[in-house]
């Protein structure tokens, strides 16, 4: 199936039952690195809705992203469609995603499919063997890049709750590879891209997007299109599925376990305290440099010196275990303070109390819907079915409003269009009044924990110096081991450890 193709394609799910007629999109983005206004109207949306979620959304690297030309991007997947629209509108250029064909049996999805240009997959595990082979997903993605597009895949094939990069499948690595040997001289660029969520189902939590170096594919390109070999070409494919794999790995994070996860990112809020390069109010992406430096370096530690490794670890499970029993974050990370907190959240408080009550249905009934859905998803469910309660919620109050006030003379449409403005400006001061809430609460919660319980207090901070003594002790061994070359390194890392085939390929011309 290709993007000009008028036919059908109805298909089976898991049980057999007929799904709903799927019509691959007809729209043909932009390849001249200039937005449509389908697009500017899509990545607006988008962006309304990942800013109300979401305190901060950081882009770095945008520049890497080539301005013409074929590019294949590739992420990480671990929150279902809020990667997706991330991905879409946040790079400079707006990328055609593919994605799973069983999107499209949830209808109030399929326009925004649609306008967006959606390739769908059709996954065996979804619509049956035979089916999938007759949806050559090679061809209409050659066919995107073959039209120097931007194309999106997740290479991991689904979304899920690892604090890792799971095992990658080949699909990203022969999309680009088929799309060379079938157009000779294509010039496909994979760009690796990650996204990096502080909580990625809190409300009001943080967003790194990374842009990595372009991967160089011309080697693996030239072995592939020269032989039809089937054991070459899976060599090839494995290969650049490795360097994808290991590309991705540098803008992203990765642990071995949710308990590392912890107690790596509270070792690096106590190493920034002495630090001038990290700031706890700062941008995102000088804390996930400093994360991903002690993930690798604790990787390769655990190794060299497990003693010592271990009894820094159990070291920093007990001060843990202090700070949940005090109710106190890192002390060393309460946000600073300002003078000017008190008046601003006095300004915002009104606000804060209209927005709370014009959008109070909507934002609880949108919560209810995400209740009790994998963890990947409850963002998803939240904001889209936000994209429809709250616009739905204002016209009907504003719609209320206008008939409550509504006289001899018409409908009262001054309170209409005003309600219709209040509602969504109101909303969004709210917000900024909960961060700043936030913030303050932060402060007073830390200071309440050292004034009334200051023995603790005294306790929790000689453990702290004691533990970035030790630490610095640690460092300094990894810095000296350092001298190995990056590949040997490489074994080290967490991501190595847990899929070690990844790094042992290797092919030649």
């Amino acid at each position: 199936m290709t993007d000009g193709t008028s036919m059908k394609n109805a298909h089976l799910d898991q049980d057999g039952a007929k799904m709903s007629e799927l019509k691959p999109s007809r729209l043909e983005l932009s390849a001249t690195g200039r937005l449509t206004a389908t697009q500017i109207f899509l990545r607006g949306l988008g962006r309304i809705i990942m800013t109300a979620f979401f305190s901060r959304i950081e882009v770095v690297n945008a520049e890497r992203f080539p301005k013409t030309g074929p590019v294949l991007v590739v992420s990480n997947h671990g929150n279902s469609l809020v990667d997706g629209v991330l991905i879409s509108c946040y790079l400079p250029r707006m990328p055609r995603l593919l994605a799973a064909s069983i999107l499209w049996k949830y209808k109030p999805l399929i326009p925004l499919l649609s306008a967006a240009g959606v390739v769908p997959v059709f996954r065996q595990q979804d619509v049956g063997v035979s089916a999938a082979k007759e949806q050559p997903l090679f061809d209409r993605s050659s066919e995107v890049l073959a039209k120097a597009d931007a194309l999106s895949v997740f290479p991991e094939g689904l979304s899920h709750n690892e604090p890792h990069l799971l095992p990658f499948k080949s699909g990203a690595a022969r999309i680009a590879l088929e799309a060379e040997a079938q157009r000779e001289k294509l010039g496909v660029q994979v760009l690796p891209v990650g996204i990096t969520f502080d909580e990625k189902n809190k409300f009001r939590s943080r967003v790194l997007i990374q842009v990595g170096e372009p991967v160089d594919i011309s080697r693996q390109a030239r072995v592939y299109a020269a032989t039809q070999d089937v054991a070459t070409r899976r060599a090839v494919v494995r290969d650049l599925t490795g360097t994808i794999h290991g590309s991705l790995a540098q803008v992203t994070l990765s642990f071995s376990s949710w308990e590392d996860a912890q107690l790596i990112r509270l070792a690096t809020d106590i190493w920034a305290e002495a630090s001038d390069d990290v700031d706890p109010e700062g941008d995102m992406l000088s804390q996930v440099d400093l994360q991903r430096s002690f993930s690798e370096g604790y990787a390769w530690l655990k190794r060299s010196c497990p003693a010592e490794v271990q009894q820094v670890r159990d070291n920093l499970k007990h001060y843990k275990d202090m700070l949940e029993s005090a109710g106190a974050e890192v002390e060393a990370n309460a946000p600073h303070r300002s003078r000017w907190d008190g008046p601003i959240l006095l300004a915002l408080l009104p606000m804060w109390l209209i927005g709370s009550t014009l959008n109070f249905v909507p934002f609880h009934v949108s919560r209810w819907v995400a209740h009790g859905k994998d963890e990947d998803k409850m963002a998803t469910w939240s904001l889209f079915s936000s994209l429809l309660l709250f616009p739905f919620c204002w016209l009907t109050q504003a719609m209320l409003l206008g008939y409550v006030s509504s006289s001899d003379q018409g409908f009262g449409w001054g309170p209409f269009w005003s309600a219709s403005i209040l509602s969504p400006a109101a909303g969004y001061l709210a917000l900024e009044f909960l961060d700043r809430r936030r913030q303050w609460l932060g402060r007073l919660k830390a200071r309440w924990a050292q004034r009334n319980v200051p023995k603790s207090a005294l306790n929790r901070k000689q453990l702290r110096a004691d533990l970035k003594e030790q630490m610095e002790g640690l460092v300094d061994k990894y810095a000296a081991g350092s001298g190995q070359k990056s590949v040997e390194r490489r074994e080290y890392s967490v991501v190595a450890e847990k899929y070690p085939q990844y790094y042992k390929s290797s092919i030649s011309e």
